[in-house]
């Protein structure tokens, strides 16, 4: 396989957000706070006359259209600023925590910042209750002004759940109450995963550090670090459960409470914020359970190559079994960079000079750091739009997988910079759509240059993981979080009850594809404690399969250079749509596909099966031992 000539110069890789704040100090944070503050209090006062208007926002006289409009535009206005304003010291502060979670100062500010948030979207209910009760005659003539046409879809969407509404001084108190009862539970959480240390082999480090070495070479340390993790979090079970009950309590009395003219089911409301009908995730589920044997043979794959009858928790992210001499050398972050950069070229160049940037500008986190938070995200900074990458990163090719992801979600928000804010929130499952996408343009590249069988099925090692985690890992944590939720309606449940629901998830899905399963995974996985979104979970699934369909659309690469810019085109036209449309539009025009039919996800799922036919071919190929 041809190597990448290392770079002469390396690049940063801890953050250089010195343009916002130099440090959680700095008192440019209590002066911005303190204008937010007033500024909050300015729109709450312009919206409180709106509060009379809601009774009578169904039948409001054309005669009145133009006096609203002329009230509505500031505080949209407005709104926007604060958002950008918020956003900014927000994105700042969590940056922060995420590098070092135990960053007193920062650790202040957040619940200072989220109270704003709640500030904010208490102060407006009075407008937003208002604006999702009026008329569809007065929505017409107020989406014609120019200044809120950006509104458009959020609004429309929005009002689909009118019958849900409280009354305005009801659901500012829901507003008011969260920010100190439900959210705090998933701040719990997130400082627990950042200050928690286990030891492996022992050496004692931070979870973010152990949860990288379940990708070492060696299958003793694997195990160590997936035994340490699995301790440490069995010490933390109560809490754990305690924070579960609560978020999912306070849901599902919330939804209780909005279900007075119709009922508010758990699972809508979750399609809602992902913006797809419930027959859309019936489709994906059911046909992803029906072919769920596609990932357990790529585990079965896995396992016979790792000389194993089945395969281990703790191998299911291990690298594939291949020396050092064949592949599977640490790739340095500047190699990384190159790699994937070379790989989104084959999109458009633009896409691989993007990555380049990123890195450079240092808008990229990786460097391991004593108490860092666990996984990896990109968010974003709202002005100027700038996006940030947090990872760990220690060399290994999921972490140049991990990397590639949090990429494409950086490159879905840069092609959108120039459009207005609004016209820029997209769901979960369109944002995992991009990151997927790059992963896979990422093990496309490394396929290609792969010169002997050994080097493939290290390639091919990393769809089989795929193939595992999409079709298998994220469908069994929608049925716990199902299990949770029912269970949860009838009372708190105990950590052994959650234990239990946690094996019964593992074993519908993978079956017989484990030799044992992991029952504190419901303790360890953060997705389960944010307490902000429920149903973190089949939008990977969703993007995954998603994103298969869109790669496949792609020319072949004998096609001309015209057809992939083309291509390239279409797709970023269809990232740009992401914010503005259902994912069920996005596909009936971008590709004229039904998503609420089975047969697209079955297309997907070929696509799948085909890897794994190829993987299993490989490593009946390759003798690993």
């Amino acid at each position: 396989m041809q190597t990448l000539n290392r770079l002469a110069t390396a690049y940063p890789t801890t953050w250089n957000n010195a343009r916002f704040f130099s440090s959680t100090a700095d008192p440019l944070i209590a002066t911005t706070v303190d204008q937010l503050r007033q500024d909050i209090d300015a729109i709450a006062t312009a919206c409180q006359p709106f509060t009379a208007k809601v009774v009578t926002a169904e039948a409001i006289e054309p005669s009145d259209y133009a006096a609203l409009i002329e009230q509505i535009r500031p505080i949209h206005l407005q709104r926007n600023d604060v958002h950008k304003r918020l956003g900014n010291v927000s994105t700042y502060i969590y940056t922060a925590l995420s590098i070092d979670t135990q960053d007193a100062n920062a650790n202040s500010w957040m619940p200072i910042l989220q109270k704003l948030s709640a500030d904010l979207l208490e102060g407006m209910t009075p407008f937003n209750v208002f604006l999702q009760r009026a008329s569809e005659d007065f929505i017409t003539a107020l989406l014609a002004d120019p200044a809120l046409s950006e509104i458009d879809f959020l609004l429309h969407h929005s009002r689909k759940e009118k019958d849900f509404l409280l009354g305005v001084a009801q659901e500012q108190l829901i507003t008011a109450l969260a920010t100190n009862g439900l959210h705090t539970w998933g701040n719990l959480y997130t400082e627990l995963a950042g200050t928690l240390k286990c030891e492996v082999q022992a050496e004692k480090m931070g979870l973010a550090q152990a949860a990288n070495l379940l990708s070492h070479p060696d299958a003793e340390t694997r195990k160590a670090a997936w035994d340490a993790i699995r301790s440490i979090w069995a010490t933390q079970q109560a809490p754990v459960a305690a924070g579960l009950n609560a978020i999912n309590g306070w849901r599902l009395e919330e939804a209780k409470k909005r279900s007075h003219r119709r009922q508010l089911h758990y699972l809508d409301k979750s399609c809602h914020q992902s913006r797809i009908d419930r027959a859309t995730l019936d489709a994906l589920m059911e046909t992803t359970y029906r072919n769920r044997e596609i990932g357990q043979r790529a585990l079965n794959a896995m396992a016979k190559a790792l000389g194993q009858s089945r395969l281990h928790p703790w191998d299911v992210m291990a690298p594939a079994p291949v020396s050092k001499e064949d592949y599977g050398q640490k790739i340095e972050f500047e190699e990384a960079i190159a790699l994937i950069a070379n790989a989104f070229n084959q999109l458009t160049p633009e896409m691989g000079d993007f990555a380049i940037m990123m890195a450079q500008k240092g808008w990229i986190d990786s460097q391991p750091t004593p108490n860092r938070a666990t996984g990896a995200y990109c968010t974003k900074f709202s002005n100027p739009r700038e996006p940030r990458i947090f990872m760990t990163y220690e060399g290994t090719m999921t972490n140049v997988l991990t990397l590639a992801h949090e990429l494409g979600h950086a490159w879905h928000n840069w092609v959108m910079r120039d459009l207005p804010a609004m016209k820029c929130r997209y769901p979960m499952t369109l944002a995992e759509t991009a990151s997927i996408f790059a992963e896979t343009l990422v093990r496309e590249a490394l396929m290609a240059q792969a010169d002997t069988p050994a080097q493939k099925l290290e390639i091919a090692w990393q769809d089989a993981q795929s193939a595992g985690i999409f079709l298998l890992n994220i469908p069994a944590r929608f049925e716990f979080e199902k299990r949770l939720v029912e269970a949860r309606k009838i009372g708190p449940l105990r950590p052994d009850q959650l234990c239990e629901m946690m094996d019964q998830s593992w074993q519908l899905w993978f079956e017989e594809s484990l030799s044992q399963y992991d029952n504190l995974f419901w303790a360890s996985k953060l997705h389960f404690s944010i307490s902000s979104l429920g149903f973190y979970n089949y939008p990977y699934l969703f993007g995954y399969l998603f994103s298969l369909g869109i790669y496949a659309q792609q020319p072949a690469p004998d096609h001309s250079p015209h057809a992939q810019e083309t291509f390239n085109q279409r797709y970023t036209r269809l990232l740009r749509d992401t914010g503005t449309m259902s994912a069920e539009a996005v596909v009936q025009h971008h590709l004229q596909k039904d998503l609420s039919q089975p047969q697209f996800w079955q297309d997907s799922l070929s696509i799948v099966e085909r890897s794994v036919a190829n993987f299993e071919q490989l490593v009946s190929e390759v003798s690993c031992h």
